[in-house]
């Protein structure tokens, strides 16, 4: 057996998407902050406030509930900006998850502050004891990047009752968190992630659910913060006033914007010609991911040799990837499984190996010391992660869960014929 699709496939651009951005090459109005006059679309005429960026930041708003939302040039950014707008100040230190993708720590030294990590659980999210842990003997940290590593998220009601508590301002890194929810009991509804904190942060690179190759949302229901994030993102003179999706308090603008720099991290109207017809299909993009997530783990879940961990009580976990740790190999079998199912057209990577960007261990620019994370290096030291882009078919899905099983026999026959010969299996 042996797959012969690309587990690299990103999210195909629409057709819209397609159009719009050709129209807007040839007219040359790239900049976030320069239109057209006139023109119509499907619902009203567009005025010269709607620049598509304007136009896709009123349409994520819409989609998320969030009051307001700034497109910028990547999630990274967003990050970046959602500490300076917090107060972040240089050598003030922030809290993140060990087990995260480089960018978050980056941000936080990007805002010449100090990550202090917290221990992932064999669910891989944050482990609450070592938080509370933290809180205690650092009372000094005041601020919080909680990222939803792969989807996975957190005790976000527990984490939420300990940020306020202590006085901890919560950023929710929600790069792989676009769509998914979180059912508290006092809620009215199934609340999208993204509502616990001050700052949620998204992002739109070629392998989220929402494709543009490099971009990011900040979102925020507190109207001084969007004033901040928009004045920072890039906004000068009166061009917030452009913005449909802001605070209409002038004001709030006009109070601050002699004292924020702008860092010129504006998404261009071309990304956002990309990204807005996306939107309507994301509910659509995640059913098809859930599906074959799903079907996947149906297919795995009875094999020894693997544990898929269950999401927590009350978080919904759709995945655009599939994370399983190997049980009961030692690092030669699991290298070994990883490069036969490569040889097989399955490409996996395990997190704690070689110079994975997700390995805290290569995060060396953001610590003196090697963080004491024990738990995080011993559960991401066999945790295999598998992308499943959405141009896999439901064929596919059974095509790679026969080989992920084929390859896992090869494996442990061969170590124990080994140790039934008597010799050494490596």
């Amino acid at each position: 057996m042996k797959f012969t699709k690309s587990f690299d496939d990103p999210n195909p651009i629409p057709s819209k998407g397609i159009n719009n951005a050709v129209r807007l090459m040839k007219n040359g109005m790239l900049f976030r902050y320069g239109y057209i006059n006139g023109g119509t679309n499907d619902k009203h005429t567009i005025t010269h406030n709607e620049s598509e960026v304007s136009r896709l930041e009123r349409a994520f708003s819409q989609y998320t509930g969030h009051k307001y939302v700034v497109a910028v040039n990547s999630c990274g950014s967003a990050m970046f900006i959602a500490l300076k707008a917090m107060g972040v100040q240089p050598n003030d230190k922030v809290f993140t998850n060990a087990f995260t993708f480089t960018a978050v720590p980056s941000s936080i030294v990007h805002a010449n502050a100090i990550p202090v990590y917290i221990e992932c659980n064999n669910q891989y999210v944050i482990d609450l004891e070592h938080f509370k842990e933290q809180i205690k003997q650092q009372p000094d940290v005041k601020y919080f990047i909680l990222s939803h590593m792969r989807g996975h998220i957190s005790d976000l009601d527990k984490i939420k009752t300990l940020c306020d508590e202590y006085g901890i301002k919560l950023i929710e890194d929600c790069a792989h968190g676009l769509g998914k929810r979180w059912n508290s009991e006092d809620n009215e509804k199934n609340n999208f992630v993204g509502h616990h904190s001050d700052i949620a942060c998204y992002s739109t690179q070629s392998h989220k659910i929402l494709n543009s190759g490099e971009g990011g949302f900040i979102a925020t229901n507190d109207e001084q913060l969007a004033a901040y994030c928009i004045l920072a993102a890039g906004s000068y003179e009166q061009l917030y006033k452009k913005h449909l999706s802001r605070p209409k308090d002038d004001d709030l603008f006009e109070d601050i914007k002699l004292y924020v720099p702008n860092f010129s991290l504006r998404m261009s109207n071309l990304t956002a010609a990309v990204l807005r017809p996306q939107i309507e299909l994301i509910d659509e993009r995640i059913n098809s991911y859930k599906e074959k997530h799903d079907r996947l783990i149906t297919i795995l879940s009875d094999i020894n040799y693997i544990h898929i961990p269950e999401p927590i009580n009350n978080a919904e976990h759709v995945g655009d990837s599939l994370q399983f740790n190997l049980v009961g190999l030692d690092e030669d079998k699991i290298n070994d499984f990883v490069k036969r199912s490569a040889e097989k057209g399955v490409k996996i990577q395990v997190f704690g190996i070689a110079d994975n960007a997700r390995d805290f261990r290569n995060w060396q620019y953001s610590f003196d010391e090697m963080p004491d994370m024990k738990n995080t290096a011993e559960i991401i030291s066999c945790a295999c992660d598998l992308r499943l882009p959405i141009t896999f078919t439901l064929e596919d899905i059974d095509l790679i869960g026969a080989i992920i099983k084929e390859v896992l026999d090869e494996v442990t026959d061969s170590e124990l014929t080994m140790a039934l010969l008597g010799q050494p299996s490596n």
